[in-house]
């Protein structure tokens, strides 16, 4: 699903929701949804809100909060805490079940999706007497390349906090 027609998607579900909720239609609102669906991946509300600042947008951080938190009860976006409790979100309508690797020393994710993941979970969930209905893997990393475009000054996730 291209991303066009899922930001139209999401805009109707968020619409329905709203209505069926009996909550004001705010322009923010839609604002911040468009935001997400046409140009971040995995963000935080500090950096959404940021990148609607420099886009001109006056929305407030409060604003910002509350929407995502509406988002996440009408299914239009995902939260996850990765390491040291690093809260990120993305979109969720158009986008097929995937896992994260997430560099450690940059805090870089990748993406990705692995078919024989699926064998597992269904393997674990009937050694358990269970069905699996969804999952969540995450796997730190260490990036092996000696030149990491994606580094910065300091780590993102520090090592000590993800070592069991």
């Amino acid at each position: 699903m291209q991303i066009g027609s899922s930001l139209t998607q999401a805009l109707a579900v968020l619409e329905k929701y709203i209505a069926q909720k009996g909550l004001r239609r705010t322009e923010e609102r839609y604002e911040i949804l468009r935001a997400i669906y046409e140009e971040l991946t995995h963000f935080d509300a500090d950096t959404l809100h940021r990148h609607l600042s420099e886009k001109g947008s006056r929305v407030s951080r409060a604003t910002v909060y509350n929407t995502l938190e509406l988002l996440l009860e009408c299914g239009l976006v995902r939260r996850y805490t990765f390491g040291e409790g690093r809260t990120l979100y993305e979109r969720s309508l158009g986008r097929r079940q995937h896992d994260h690797l997430i560099c450690i020393e940059c805090g870089h994710i990748e993406e990705f999706c692995d078919p024989q993941l699926g064998a597992v979970i269904q393997g674990v969930g009937m050694l358990f007497n269970m069905q699996p209905i969804r999952h969540e893997l995450v796997i730190y990393a260490e990036c092996t390349r000696s030149i990491c475009p994606n580094r910065k000054e300091s780590a993102t996730f520090a090592k000590n906090e993800l070592q069991p």
